[in-house]
């Protein structure tokens, strides 16, 4: 399911632990109050807990259960005036399941995937999506993503078999997520 809107006023219609995991990738440049506001929504909504993206300087949430690490790919974009940010957060809050059984190398707080379809300026790549979902989920579970940009975790979801509820106040985003699950 896809929904154009705000995801905050979406999210405070839906029910306590009416989703099993919350994986998103907000807005970077949020205040801490917009911060808590959203991470108390997310926290609500969720049976299990929230794996969410953020950039070193600006935490989601201190302090989570876990911090992984996504070493994104160098590049020389935006380094004219400034050092350029090769690490992402991913930090994980709540009791998330855990799905053991794969291989060691599934397991480590270090991705180095990279993006090989940009449908949107923040796309993240869909194997990593797909590793964490794999991870810390199992079929038919629902998956939220109220900042869905352009769908990655959405169509992460459909390909494993999970249901999915993306949320996204641009509707070219939802026009985009929709061709891709």
């Amino acid at each position: 399911m896809i929904i154009v809107g705000d995801s905050l006023q979406i999210m405070q219609q839906m029910d306590d632990n009416s989703v099993d995991i919350v994986i998103t990738d907000p807005p970077y440049d949020w205040n801490k109050s917009q911060r808590d506001k959203a991470h108390g929504e997310i926290m609500r909504v969720t049976r299990t807990g929230a794996i969410v993206f953020c950039p070193p300087e600006n935490l989601w949430q201190y302090p989570a259960v876990q911090y992984l690490f996504w070493m994104k790919p160098v590049s020389t974009k935006n380094t004219s005036r400034k050092y350029s940010r090769f690490v992402e957060l991913i930090l994980v809050y709540g009791d998330v399941q855990w799905h053991s059984g794969y291989h060691w190398s599934q397991y480590t707080n270090i991705f180095q995937d990279l993006v090989s379809d940009r449908k949107h300026p923040y796309a993240k790549p869909i194997s990593m999506l797909e590793r964490l979902i794999r991870n810390h989920t199992k079929e038919n579970d629902i998956v939220l993503d109220p900042f869905m940009g352009s769908g990655t975790t959405l169509a992460a979801s459909s390909r494993l078999n999970r249901r999915y509820i993306g949320i996204d106040i641009d509707e070219k985003c939802a026009k985009i997520a929709t061709a891709r699950s």
